[in-house]
């Protein structure tokens, strides 16, 4: 299928994924992420129920704290 994965077109195997599925198959596994699936937050205990489909935008960002 193809997505929208931060602002960069991709191709992902499969005809829907969930986003922990995109999440385990781009290998991030950082403690702070954020889902934006065509616009709309999801949140963290959907991940595993929240399907992406051919032609979803989709933002993934790692949140990072400093100092």
């Amino acid at each position: 299928m193809k997505i929208v994965l931060n602002h960069n077109p991709e191709d992902i195997p499969g005809e829907s994924l969930t986003i922990r599925q995109i999440l385990d198959l781009k290998g991030w596994s950082f403690p702070l992420i954020i889902a934006r699936v065509d616009g709309t937050l999801v949140e963290r205990k959907d991940w595993d129920s929240v399907v992406v489909r051919d032609g979803s935008v989709v933002d993934l960002h790692h949140l990072v704290s400093g100092g």
